[in-house]
């Protein structure tokens, strides 16, 4: 036994017209192809004379005029906002609408009468006004106002809900017809295929449940596609089910809202009552215009709310920036959210402790909310979360997120369930009838429409967009505060290692660059007392290198004195001329070296901005080395000079000492860093490293060039 379902019903191809029109179509050539068999009606001329004849002649046939030519209608089509052509006709002395369209490969020519109730053009003006006025009850207003135009009995606006059933939301109706303004009907009353048309052709309309249908003769056995057809016969299960209502007439506009269904106007007529053409027109036009009011409304509302949200979010910043505690500004905060939210309850939880304010579910609960959820670091949201563990509040409303993925740190809202009577338009299921004739097993229309009361539980009133995306900001408001004081710490650990590396520097400047100063103020001392006809000019000038020494050491203490009180050194920079100190370092070097034969080259000296005893270790270290590495060659030398260009000075340090290796990744600036053919002399690998970060701290730049045995060159590049 076969069962066909309602969504199984093949409603657009079912050949068959309502009895108030006539249908040609045509292939892509122009070519027709089939008629509806009522046609001789119409022209007195049977549906097989038809068959092959080119669309033109029809409608020369039809308007009593060769002026339209379906050429000129195509390409009206391709260059204008009208997909579908209309025009008033007259055959016979009877008046006519007549639609011409295209639908995939198919050119369709409908006929269809035209009503005795006029519709008037000038009025769109007031009828737009009307429903302008009455936003604020936008629904009831479209329902009077499409029964005033289409003069049906009931005309009802319903809204299709979260579970595809639908509900009726305004009502405009006779006095002696009974209300079922608020009455629920089930999905099935619907079916799907009969939703997707609805999104596709936006007016339909059903003229007397008993009258005849014509079918749609070809020249093969194709199925015609009529879901764009004005005319198309309704399936016998869905007039079965507008005659169970006690209706004789139907119709309905669709309600569009973000390319979607969002809902239906549907007119019911206790008589046959057809509805023309242009008061089909007019009744969608007016239904979409209505939408766009109750959108705009809709997006007030959401600003409304919006704009109270974003107050509780700057507080929330706020108190995030002035109070550490994370946790405590977060429980101050649940009090305030919840009536933002309509929320009942609030659960806070973070790796030492937790809190709850109002209406919270046990401990069984929280953790089969945790087990739903798992590891899902996006927010989740329902309104009708069943609990196996029934607690003593039932809290199917529910929303719940993590602070930070992968922690402790969570936030649970909760809604309490609302116990709702709803009203059915007769009880919500299905009968089945079989054919015997067919062998088919199919959903019988429902015959009751009479109220049926049913109490609905465990439901709490559904979270709006504008509420989960409030949440969703409140969490990355907080993580924003998180990775700011992350940032904070992250930031006063780098400058806590500065700190460290800059008294690291003058640590190792104590112990390795004052020996060069000490090593003169020693060696002025011992030839004071060791020589015995010193003259006034010797002495003078052994007192002024020791004073000059003294001095030095004085301003690397102080430095060291300026960071024990700071967290790094002030630089004060100035334009220096290094001249007389490299040629100290030079002749401090000579002596301790013990380098006489020393060819000491001093080029041309250029000013540099700097600080005076940071440029002192730099070439004392530089010079220095230079010095050193070359005092066991047979004719060492040493040139120090300067060039100036595009607002650089570079000085050129070039030494024939020893030389370096800098393949192999050899780092010569890492502290204690030395190189293997340093071993015979003195050292300990602490100068170049304060040269790197003397050099970082001016803001310079330093390139090297050497070869082992051939000597180094060093240039340093200073912003001028």
């Amino acid at each position: 036994m076969e069962f066909l379902d309602c969504h199984e019903e093949k409603i657009t191809r079912c050949g068959l017209i309502q009895d108030l029109g006539f249908l040609f179509v045509f292939s892509n050539e122009t070519c027709c192809i089939a008629v509806s068999e009522n046609v001789i009606q119409l022209t007195q001329t049977p549906f097989e004379q038809y068959l092959g004849l080119p669309i033109d002649r029809i409608l020369a046939e039809l308007t009593g005029s060769s002026t339209l030519v379906f050429e000129d209608i195509d390409e009206s089509f391709k260059n204008s906002i009208f997909y579908r052509f209309t025009k008033r006709i007259v055959i016979h002395n009877e008046n006519y609408d007549l639609s011409i369209y295209r639908h995939n490969d198919h050119i369709y020519v409908e006929v269809e009468i035209y009503s005795d109730i006029q519709v008037e053009s000038n009025k769109l003006y007031y009828y737009a006004k009307y429903l302008e006025d009455h936003k604020a009850h936008i629904w009831e207003s479209l329902a009077t106002q499409i029964r005033q135009i289409i003069h049906y009995d009931r005309v009802m606006v319903y809204q299709f809900m979260e579970d595809h059933s639908g509900q009726v939301i305004a009502e405009s109706k006779s006095e002696d017809m009974h209300s079922l303004l608020g009455y629920r009907y089930p999905e099935f009353d619907i079916p799907k295929q009969a939703r997707e048309l609805y999104t596709i052709f936006l007016a339909r309309h059903t003229a007397d449940t008993d009258a005849a249908t014509h079918k749609i003769m070809g020249s093969s056995q194709e199925d015609i596609d009529l879901s764009k057809c004005s005319i198309r016969a309704l399936s016998p299960i869905h007039i079965q089910y507008i005659k169970n209502s006690k209706a004789r007439a139907s119709a309905s506009f669709s309600i569009i809202r973000d390319g979607q269904l969002w809902g239906l106007v549907t007119c019911q007529n206790n008589q046959p009552q057809h509805v023309d053409l242009s008061q089909r027109h007019l009744c969608t036009f007016l239904t979409q215009f209505a939408t766009k009011h109750h959108i705009s409304e809709l997006l007030k509302k959401e600003m409304e709310i919006q704009s109270a949200m974003n107050v509780v979010e700057k507080d929330l910043k706020s108190d995030l920036l002035i109070d550490r505690n994370t946790f405590h500004v977060l429980e101050r905060f649940g009090e305030k959210i919840m009536p933002m939210l309509h929320a009942d309850g609030i659960y806070i939880k973070y790796a030492t402790g937790e809190r709850s304010i109002g209406l919270v579910p046990n401990t069984e609960q929280l953790q089969e909310i945790n087990d739903f959820v798992q590891d899902d670091d996006s927010i989740f949201s329902t309104h009708k979360f069943k609990y196996s563990y029934q607690g003593e509040n039932i809290l199917p409303g529910v929303i719940t997120t993590e602070i930070l993925p992968n922690s402790q740190w969570k936030i649970y809202i909760f809604r309490k369930e609302v116990v709702i009577q709803e009203v059915w338009a007769g009880k919500p299921e299905k009968h089945l009838q079989y054919d015997d004739s067919k062998k088919i097993t199919f959903p019988s229309p429902r015959t009751s429409f009479e109220a049926w009361k049913q109490i609905t539980r465990t439901h709490a009133t559904p979270w709006l967009q504008v509420e989960i995306s409030f949440i969703e900001r409140i969490v990355f408001i907080i993580q924003q505060a998180l990775a700011k004081r992350n940032a904070e710490i992250d930031q006063l650990n780098k400058d806590l290692v500065r700190s460290n590396n800059a008294l690291d520097t003058f640590t190792y400047t104590l112990t390795h660059d004052i020996k060069n100063p000490l090593s003169s103020i020693k060696l002025g001392s011992q030839m004071i007392l060791m020589k015995k006809n010193i003259t006034t000019e010797q002495l003078h000038k052994l007192a002024n290198n020791m004073l000059d020494s003294s001095s030095l050491i004085s301003d690397m203490l102080d430095k060291v004195h300026e960071l024990s009180k700071s967290n790094s050194v002030a630089l004060n920079l100035e334009l220096l001329d290094p001249t007389s100190k490299i040629i100290l370092i030079a002749e401090s070097s000579k002596n301790q070296y013990d380098v006489t034969h020393l060819d000491f080259v001093l080029g041309a000296i250029l000013p540099i901005k700097g600080e005076r005893t940071l440029i002192y270790q730099l070439f004392l270290n530089i010079v220095g080395n230079a010095i050193k590495y070359s005092s066991k060659q047979e004719k060492p030398k040493v040139e120090v000079y300067s060039t100036a260009s595009d607002n650089k000075v570079t000085y050129f340090i070039i030494d024939n000492g020893i030389g370096m290796d800098l393949k192999n990744g050899n780092n010569i600036f890492e502290i204690f860093q030395r190189l293997p053919n340093s071993s015979g002399y003195e050292g300990s690998g602490i100068g170049l490293s304060i040269v790197r970060r003397i050099i970082d701290r001016l803001g310079a730049e330093i390139k090297v060039e050497s070869s082992l045995g051939k000597g180094t060159t060093i240039q340093i590049q200073f912003d001028n």
